[in-house]
């Protein structure tokens, strides 16, 4: 089946109460190559800019926040994250900062993502950190209780934790694969 699908029509199911500012939810319909029509679900977060996975590195250490994530019902670890503005070096380092109170340096994007592209149209730029060695992580400058622990786990510590299930957020294991697919 070569070639692409047309996209017929487009409504927005629903909407966020700041005019899609945090989420927007769209039912599409396509007519794909073989000529049948099928109707898609796309959703736009963070107003459509890409977000920011923070690989914050002391060393081969690498930093982990534990956060309450209602969708799946319990606390996870994962790398820091959230939506960005305009430029994602900056972006990664202001989440640092909100969620950690750590200060970071020399920002670089290492992959730019598309985390599910059957559902999300966001893309989330993927952007390694240096803290210095001896930076000690706790709960943001935001103090909103969103990040309750922060810690640095080593390269053991990580295949721990993806092994046990400990570790499973889908940002974070994309992220981590593709910064280590980058660094050989």
């Amino acid at each position: 089946m070569d070639g692409e699908a047309a996209r017929t029509g487009s409504r927005k199911a629903y909407v966020d109460a700041e005019g899609g500012r945090w989420c927007e939810v769209h039912l599409d319909t396509y007519r794909l190559p073989s000529g049948a029509e099928v109707e898609l679900h796309r959703v736009r977060v963070g107003g459509g800019r890409t977000g920011v996975v923070v690989l914050a590195r002391r060393g081969e250490d690498v930093l982990m926040v534990r956060q309450w994530r209602p969708a799946v019902g319990r606390w996870a670890w994962e790398l820091p994250r959230g939506f960005g503005e305009a430029d994602p070096a900056a972006d990664a380092l202001r989440e640092l900062a909100e969620e950690t109170g750590l200060v970071g340096s020399a920002a670089t994007v290492v992959a730019v993502l598309d985390v599910d592209s059957g559902l999300l149209e966001s893309q989330v730029a993927v952007v390694e950190v240096a803290v210095a060695g001896d930076a000690v992580a706790g709960p943001g400058a935001a103090g909103d209780g969103e990040v309750a622990e922060a810690r640095w786990w080593g390269p053991d510590d990580i295949a721990g934790a993806v092994r046990s299930g400990e570790l499973r957020d889908g940002f974070t294991l994309a992220a981590l694969g593709a910064w280590s697919a980058v660094r050989r």
